[in-house]
């Protein structure tokens, strides 16, 4: 066997041991959704200061963006239909907040919406 055999057969082991490493690497690191899964859950609420013109905009802006089968016929949280309209306008700011990814800018409302890192369910109104 030459030298230019013997450096082509080591070349070929040297690159076959990088992409095993490398796919055993790519197999091991945890998927998005892993390191999603793991990041503490939160919600987005309304303050309870927010005044009812603000709430209202909040909801209708919400629902436009996003899924508020929450609130609306059948869901678990209609029942707040003819209730408070801060914890439907809450129900409706985290449903967009989820929507799109669970950013601090997605909860800001013009400063009427507030990051829970305590659950808002209530009974039969679950949040995302």
């Amino acid at each position: 066997m030459g030298s230019g055999s013997t450096t082509v057969g080591l070349m070929a082991l040297a690159s076959a041991l990088v992409l095993l490493t490398h796919c055993t690497h790519a197999a091991a690191a945890p998927s998005f959704q892993q390191k999603q899964a793991a990041v503490a859950k939160t919600w987005c609420v309304a303050k309870p200061s927010t005044g009812e013109a603000a709430l209202r905009a909040n909801l209708e802006f919400a629902c436009s963006q996003s899924d508020c089968s929450a609130i609306q016929g059948t869901g678990g949280c209609s029942a707040l239909n003819g209730g408070v309209l801060l914890s439907r306008a809450s129900v409706a700011m985290n449903a967009y907040y989820q929507a799109r990814g669970r950013n601090s800018w997605n909860c800001f409302f013009n400063a009427t919406g507030i990051i829970s890192i305590t659950d808002p369910s209530l009974g039969t109104c679950k949040y995302a």
